[in-house]
């Protein structure tokens, strides 16, 4: 997976995803989702990491459970002493909850195989998105570190002079914003001076050349997914 071009990845996951949608089968999300593990697993993804964030998809997924079992369509009232592990109203509990899981682990393999730099820089080439805007989405990404290490900075600043401040304190994010904004500015100005001006061509750095594995995979992955659509039973 991780050496699938990122843009065509993106957008055979993205065709899956879409295609999901006209089917409600909790066999299916399932089978799905677990497609997704194996490609992540594979990858050499991090355990760790994949468990801490499917933590809150798995506490969610638990909460859309219960809300489509006790509001499902004509189950009346509510009443959390009536659960029956038979019927419509688990089933429709299931493909909720299903859903998010699947959805989840389509997100979780397009993220954690891909590069961010590479998407950006394959996005641009074979979709021919304009240079302005992709080279400002790297420059807005390599932005972020910086904020998180002056957020750091302030709260320990704080934290010297006995201060105590919350984690959303007006004195912490103030002064965090402004110091963006002007990150931002001092930004655009290198970029305007170094020629990323719109209109004008440029020749990428580093050419991303479409192999034979890049073409098929959204063809083939979406030719499952709809094969798959149509002939899984509700």
């Amino acid at each position: 997976m991780r050496s699938i071009d990122p843009a065509c990845k993106a957008v055979g996951l993205l065709l899956c995803t879409l295609l999901l949608c006209l089917r409600h089968s909790p066999a299916l999300n399932l089978a799905v989702f677990a497609l997704c593990a194996i490609g992540l697993l594979t990858a050499r993804v991090p355990l760790r990491k994949l468990a801490l964030s499917m933590l809150p998809i798995l506490v969610a997924a638990v909460g859309t459970f219960f809300t489509g079992y006790y509001f499902a369509a004509g189950s009346g009232s509510v009443n959390a002493q009536t659960l029956n592990l038979l019927g419509s109203r688990v089933y429709n509990g299931l493909v909720l909850s299903s859903r998010v899981v699947a959805f989840a682990g389509l997100g979780f393999l397009l993220a954690y195989t891909t590069d961010k730099v590479r998407l950006v820089q394959s996005l641009q080439q074979h979709f021919r998105l304009p240079a302005v805007f992709c080279y400002g989405l790297l420059a807005a990404w390599g932005i972020f570190p910086n904020m998180a290490a002056e957020y750091r900075k302030a709260r320990a600043a704080f934290a010297a002079r006995g201060v105590r401040v919350s984690a959303l304190s007006p004195a912490l994010l103030r002064p965090l914003l402004v110091k963006t904004v002007r990150w931002s500015e001092a930004l655009a100005v290198a970029m305007e001076s170094k020629g990323f001006t719109a209109g004008r061509p440029r020749k990428p750095y580093r050419p991303l050349v479409l192999r034979p594995v890049d073409v098929l995979f959204p063809i083939l992955s979406t030719a499952a997914m709809l094969a798959a659509v149509l002939l899984v039973p509700v």
